[in-house]
């Protein structure tokens, strides 16, 4: 067996250590505040994009609603047929058509005066040869925005519009 030798020590490398700079505990004079106003300021924005997203979402939810409310109103109206034309065979609307549509509204949480228009536009010709009268029913609602009233005090419309005819057999 040979004889182990020592292993031969290599010197220690010491590198320079660079000087870093002393942090100071006090701000200068011209800097204190900015942190607080950064703070207001992203508050202040994040609050307004928050508006917008719920206030947004509130606009677009109103006026599928106030469409809907709206087709309904219109298929209401069409219904309302005269009963004693259509025993004849004639399809015309009944003398209060127009008060359905606004039954139709005050039934769904609106007021009358939403409906704005509700009125028969003349009549289509369905493919059996029956001429049925059309209805169109225009509605505005306006509602008040949830976050965005802490910024604006406007508020927003929403306007619907739907056409409807009777169809026969159904």
């Amino acid at each position: 067996m040979r004889p182990r030798l020592p292993r031969p020590r290599l010197p220690r490398l010491r590198l320079p250590r660079p000087r870093l700079p002393r942090l100071r505990v006090c701000a200068r004079r011209d800097e204190r505040g900015s942190f607080t106003f950064m703070v207001v300021f992203w508050l202040l924005m994040t609050m307004v994009l928050a508006g917008l997203v719920v206030d947004g979402g509130l606009a677009i939810t109103e006026r599928q609603r106030i469409g809907d409310i709206a087709e309904q109103a219109a298929r209401a109206a069409a219904d309302d047929l005269n009963q004693d034309d259509l025993r004849a065979g004639t399809y015309t609307l009944a003398d209060g058509y127009a008060h359905r549509c606004t039954d139709v509204a005050t039934a769904s949480g609106l007021e009358a005066s939403s409906v704005t228009k509700c009125v028969q536009t003349g009549t289509i010709t369905l493919r059996t040869g029956q001429v049925v009268p059309v209805v169109e029913v225009d509605m505005t609602f306006t509602y008040s925005p949830i976050l965005l009233s802490l910024f604006f005090s406007t508020d927003f419309t929403a306007n619907a519009s739907a056409t409807a005819y009777p169809q026969p057999g159904f």
